[in-house]
């Protein structure tokens, strides 16, 4: 029995689709398990309680910092590449998430701007679900620094940066930023937020 051209095709495409798919898969199933266990808690509670989390724990950056976003279960490094060279940010990616090479210190008047991976590992998976008002924290010695969120923008790399290029004046700014979708780097989720106070603790 012979097999026409046509089918030949349809299953050589069939084959192809399922093996990606399947790949694509294997390669970001643990952002995949951060979705998963975001959607089965409530969505609006927090899954990292940050009085119970070990600050030392985290603290494994050059500088001590600690980012802690309760509402979506990060408790990550901030890690300091040594340039802004894409292989030494990718490097330290690997360790956590990455403060970029000439950006503003968390409590400094200026904007830090902080990266994560979306997948592999998937630091910044839920980075979109936070919304307006919500707070999150980075903690260095004794102190924690309080950001809430005023922006949450999907935007183009292009855009991204003509947005992150207007500084803000005598405030400090943390700007959170990842790859979307997930397995891709054609846009970028970019949360915008400023220092609302220090705390000592």
């Amino acid at each position: 029995m012979f097999f026409s051209p046509k089918k030949e095709i349809i299953i050589f495409l069939a084959l192809f689709l399922a093996v990606s798919v399947g790949i694509f898969i294997f390669l970001n199933n643990g952002a995949y398990l951060e979705i998963l266990r975001y959607k089965l808690s409530s969505g609006n509670a927090p899954i990292l309680d940050f009085k119970s989390a070990s600050a030392t724990a985290a603290m494994s950056g050059e500088k001590d910092y600690a980012l802690f976003i309760p509402k979506i279960g990060v408790l990550a490094p901030v890690v300091f590449p040594k340039d802004d060279s894409v292989k030494n940010i990718l490097l330290a990616l690997k360790k956590g998430v990455a403060l970029y090479p000439g950006s503003s210190l968390p409590g400094d008047t200026g904007r830090g701007v902080i990266l994560g991976h979306s997948s592999k590992p998937p630091i910044f998976t839920l980075l979109n679900k936070l919304q307006k008002d919500d707070e999150f924290y980075v903690v260095s010695g004794n102190k924690k620094f309080v950001y809430r969120v005023f922006a949450n923008d999907t935007l183009s790399p292009e855009k991204t940066n003509a947005t992150l290029s207007q500084l803000p004046k005598n405030k400090s700014e943390i700007a959170l930023i990842t790859c979307w979708p997930i397995g891709s780097s054609s846009k970028r989720t970019l949360i915008q937020t400023k220092l609302i106070g220090v705390e000592n603790f």
